[in-house]
């Protein structure tokens, strides 16, 4: 029963996926290749440091959001009220 589902979602899996996916790399690797060396590494550097600064804004705001109390969630203490249990009557009473 598994093989058989593997049969069918194989051909999906490769068609939606991987050949996409196999497409843009090659496209990407392309286009690095052909670019100068010093202009790749420019590229490089600025990609870095977009996602180092953005690194740093998201836990610089994370910081700020736990100092000011933003990020803590208020608790509300609910003290357990007495369950009013049904008594039991007894149908008949002992003499």
């Amino acid at each position: 029963m598994k093989l058989k589902i593997r049969n069918l979602v194989s051909p999906l899996y490769n068609k939606v996926w991987h050949t996409p996916k196999g497409r843009l790399a090659a496209k990407i690797k392309k286009a690095c290749d052909d670019l100068p060396r010093n202009q790749r590494l420019m590229v490089v550097t600025i990609l870095l440091s977009a996602f180092i600064l953005a690194t740093f804004f998201a836990f610089g705001n994370a910081c700020y959001k736990m100092g000011a109390g933003h990020a803590r969630q208020s608790i509300e203490i609910e003290h357990i009220r007495q369950l009013e249990l049904p008594t039991k009557t007894m149908s008949h009473e002992t003499d």
